[in-house]
């Protein structure tokens, strides 16, 4: 008698950002011989077609994560400019909270009953779920449906509530706050501030309480939000995250429910295949490669402050200083036309090495961002201090530079800081940067005497990640649940 494939729906959000680790863990339940369905927004199904043609594709219908982004809000709090401080963190932290929740109540229902009648169609053995993806949470939650999370996000990220001896007032950051980790002692009393307002926004923000009445409303059931997940997770889900103890804070518990797989990266073709163009130039000399995501904008000012950085850069390679020299050194820059504006103040700052093509400077790269990383010239990743963008790194081994510009992009520069692979390039001045700071630390990562080290400890967790094969564990522990 034939067995039925044991069928898997994957729910997301479409932004790369939340949607790669389902791309990546779609592409191992296929090998393990899964029936795979993949829900999300019509954004990401170019991304699913292309990763296989096997995968059965189900669009969402309504507004997405992007698009409802409360980019008004954003505007006029400045917070893409704002630095954390005592009498900024409010609004920042209410924005951070409409970020990961952007919907209205209409809007929210709309998702939440598409997302209905897809399960509905597909009748799946189990559901892998994005935390961030409310309405396809509750719909999950209201339906019976069997499921689990699956996050691009930390450990520490649904840990940290159950660490003993008030660790999360004194211990840890408080997201958004972009204070070092470990906390110095003059700056706890300010944690402690930034982790009550936390609590009071998350659980009385009058918008997210509209949001909730609206939905009780009008589906007879209780929304489940991401921080209802962090407090209080539903019996018997389980939690699997991109991350491991490896790789992480050091914690003191890790409930049961969460399960860390490892970083979770999509397959790749090498850049040799995806741009031989380019792959030509990579061999040229050691490169450093500059990606900032693409949902905070870079400003003209942040680029103008990159490029001077990269002057001091060029400058002690190419000299006698001690530290040093790199004569080949060259770099790829990742700057979409929305943020690079017509580049005449880069052209002024770098334009001898622009004209000689040892400054590439791309509206896009061909290549997935992994494929570059892993790249045998890439000795340095410049990044913001995304979840993908970290992980990606650390699984290629290539030492870092974080630029973080809000949320939990902080948490990333102190990992890197911690786990000696990298620097955080902003830290006086976030969520902008500055040449004078940045400049040094550009040096240090990549020809400073401490160089060395930090390939050496990126190469040694780049070996750790690869024996977890992170998609692969993630796809296990979802077919076991079957």
């Amino acid at each position: 008698m034939r067995v039925p494939k044991r069928k898997v729906l994957l729910l997301t959000n479409s932004e790369h950002g939340q949607a790669n680790v389902f791309l990546a863990t779609s592409h191992a339940l296929l090998q393990l011989g899964a029936e795979v369905h993949f829900a999300s927004f019509s954004a990401i199904q170019s991304s699913v077609s292309e990763l296989s043609r096997d995968i059965k594709f189900h669009a969402v219908d309504g507004v997405d994560m992007k698009h409802a982004y409360p980019q008004e809000e954003v505007a006029r709090s400045g917070l893409e400019g704002k630095i954390p401080r005592f009498h900024t963190m409010p609004a920042v932290l209410r924005i951070c909270l409409h970020t990961t929740m952007p919907w209205s109540g209409p809007q929210y229902v709309d998702i939440y009953r598409s997302v209905v009648g897809i399960l509905q169609e597909v009748a799946p053995s189990i559901v892998a779920v994005d935390p961030a993806f409310s309405p396809a949470v509750t719909a999950c939650h209201h339906m019976g449906e069997r499921f689990l999370i699956l996050a691009p996000n930390t450990i520490k990220d649904f840990a940290i509530s159950y660490q003993p001896a008030g660790d999360v007032f004194w211990k840890y950051p408080c997201i958004a706050s972009g204070l070092p980790f470990p906390i110095p002692w003059y700056y706890v009393l300010l944690n402690i501030y930034y982790v009550v307002l936390a609590v009071v926004i998350c659980r009385w923000d009058q918008r997210m309480q509209q949001v909730k009445q609206y939905v009780k409303d009008y589906t007879a059931g209780e929304m489940v939000s991401l921080e209802d997940l962090n407090r209080r997770p539903p019996l018997g889900v389980k939690y699997l995250v991109a991350n491991l103890p490896d790789i992480e804070f050091p914690l003191q518990i890790t409930p049961p429910h969460i399960i860390p797989c490892g970083p979770i990266i999509r397959p790749f073709e090498p850049v040799s295949r995806a741009d031989p163009w380019l792959a030509a130039w990579l061999a040229r000399g050691p490169t450093v490669y500059i990606n900032l995501g693409t949902h905070a904008k870079t400003t003209e000012n942040t680029a103008v402050e990159i490029a001077k950085a990269l002057t001091m850069l060029f400058q002690r390679a190419r000299g006698d200083t001690k530290g040093g020299k790199m004569p080949s050194l060259q770099v790829l820059w990742k700057l979409t036309r929305k943020d690079s504006y017509d580049n005449r103040r880069l052209v002024e700052v770098l334009g001898d090495e622009i004209h000689s093509d040892v400054v590439r400077i791309l509206d896009w790269v061909r290549p997935e961002p992994p494929a570059v990383l892993a790249h045998e010239s890439v000795i340095c990743a410049v990044h913001h201090g995304g979840a993908n963008s970290f992980l990606e790194a650390v699984a290629a081994g290539t030492p870092q530079v974080v630029l973080p510009v809000w949320i939990d992009c902080f948490d990333f520069a102190n990992r890197a800081e911690l786990l000696g692979i990298g620097r955080w390039g902003n830290q006086r001045t976030p969520p902008r940067c500055v040449a004078d700071e940045l400049g040094p630390v550009l040096i240090d990562v990549v020809l400073g005497h401490r160089a060395e080290n930090y390939k050496t400890k990126a190469m040694e967790l780049a070996r750790r990640c690869a024996k977890e094969r992170g998609r692969i564990n993630a796809a296990r522990v979802i077919l076991d649940e079957i």
